[in-house]
């Protein structure tokens, strides 16, 4: 009986050993290795832009293009423009194509330079350094950015309308008319749209073929511009109002800079991740200022 007495307390204790065992395992909880991040200023331009709301690099000719408003987001004036500036922050041509309205987002499709101008999509000869042809788009309201997918159409944000048109074969479509709030930011990622809205202030995704939502990431404030850190799972997303967030691969987001308190607006960004350099216009500052990407 001493025996028997013996094996069964040997048997409890190790039972109740497991169970604690289980019991702490499943009550811990582990952080992924996230890489950790900061923003250095490279350099930053004089404030001689005229509202810069975007800026896009041109990687065949190494330079970046800035649209520039000139004051009125939504006003049909005709003094908007574009701007050429080098990688350095040197303003190489603050005037480059004249004509346009409001423009704001852009894209480039081989050497042609595509501009989001209030109700039209603007069309712009690189190589000429002009305008080449101007699309109305109907019932639209204010588009606002552009991005490109690898079929070479583009998507591009009504931010007013609350739709997402489609640009394919020369024809402009309404691609998104559901459940978007204050669309603005645009980003093709493979068989996705990311997008950064104002109103929900969130970060999203819709797949391209499905047109399913998914809710990545909520908090982003008037969400701006998105740009995709070349790192996988890494994007940053900005913050009209001047916050600039970095999205981690489980969409967490860790604000990177914070430029709220000194009235320093962070608009529709670029990244180039050969230079390993973020480019952000600041609006009503009327300079680009440039950040280098540093890893803790």
């Amino acid at each position: 009986m001493k025996k028997i007495a013996f094996i069964l307390s040997i048997i409890l204790l190790v039972s109740v050993s497991c169970n604690q065992g289980n019991r702490k395992s499943a009550g811990k909880t582990t952080t992924p290795p996230f890489k950790q991040f900061e923003l250095m200023e490279l350099w930053s331009t004089d404030s001689v832009f005229l509202i810069p709301e975007s800026v896009i690099y041109d990687k065949v000719r190494n330079v970046l293009y800035v649209s520039d408003l000139n004051y009125e987001p939504r006003m049909k004036d005709g003094n908007g423009f574009i701007s050429i500036l080098g990688t350095d922050g040197k303003i190489l041509n603050l005037r480059w194509i004249e004509g346009l309205s409001s423009p704001k987002g852009m894209a480039i499709i081989g050497d042609t330079l595509y501009a989001a101008d209030v109700d039209e999509l603007v069309l712009m000869d690189i190589n000429r350094g002009l305008i080449i042809r101007k699309i109305l788009i109907d019932s639209v309201k204010m588009i606002n950015d552009i991005t490109s997918d690898p079929e070479k159409n583009l998507y591009i944000s009504d931010s007013d309308a609350n739709r997402i048109y489609k640009y394919s074969n020369g024809h402009i479509t309404n691609w998104l008319t559901v459940g978007l709030n204050a669309p603005n930011g645009l980003l093709a990622d493979g068989e996705r749209i990311l997008v950064a809205s104002m109103g929900s202030m969130d970060f999203t995704s819709y797949d391209i073929k499905t047109k399913a939502k998914t809710v990545l990431t909520d908090g982003i404030n008037k969400g701006d511009g998105i740009a995709y850190t070349g790192i996988p799972g890494y994007y940053i997303v900005t913050d009209w109002f001047g916050e600039i967030f970095l999205i981690n691969p489980d969409y967490t987001k860790v604000s990177l800079l914070n430029k709220k308190a000194e009235q320093i607006n962070s608009a529709d960004i670029a990244y180039i991740p050969e230079l390993n350099m973020l480019l952000v216009p600041t609006f009503n500052k009327k300079n680009i200022v440039a950040y280098k990407l540093v890893e803790k």
